[in-house]
């Protein structure tokens, strides 16, 4: 299942990559995601463990974000967790010097075949609700740094 969401935010793309790379700060500003842990580290790599709580339902997960910064992309991807699919990207487009858009794109799945057309329209719409609420609390973070 593929989502995409894009915003646009009066700021530089660099200060929108700075943000919106620095995962491990997500819990002080975006409300659903409650605990981001770095568990390791190398070069442009890292593996991050994630907590959060999406409309009161708990998921955990690890994934892998692969960093980009001459693009201004970040790349993610599934370790391990409560999804079997769960990968995509974050990338910032240049509108011009003052004015970004952020873009984040997912494709995940959640294997439960007997469920799935039950189910899977309603976790759809969850977590594109997060998505949007992720990308809004970006664009509020980052506009509240350039001001």
């Amino acid at each position: 299942m593929i989502i995409k969401e894009e915003v646009e935010i009066e700021a530089p793309s660099l200060i929108v990559y700075q943000v919106a790379s620095d995962t491990e700060k997500f819990p002080e500003f975006i409300p659903d995601v409650k605990n981001i842990k770095i568990l390791k580290k190398e070069d442009n790599k890292q593996i991050t463990f994630w907590e959060a709580n999406i409309d009161g339902i708990n998921f955990k997960w690890e994934e892998e974000e692969v960093f980009y910064p001459d693009q201004l992309r970040l790349e993610y991807k599934l370790v391990k967790g409560d999804v079997d699919k769960f990968e995509g990207y974050w990338q910032v487009n240049s509108i011009n010097d003052k004015k970004s858009k952020l873009i984040l794109y997912l494709d995940f799945d959640i294997n439960i075949p007997s469920l799935a057309s039950l189910i899977l329209p309603t976790i759809r719409f969850k977590v594109k609700k997060n998505i949007q609420l992720m990308l809004k609390s970006i664009k509020t973070r980052v506009e509240s740094l350039v001001k």
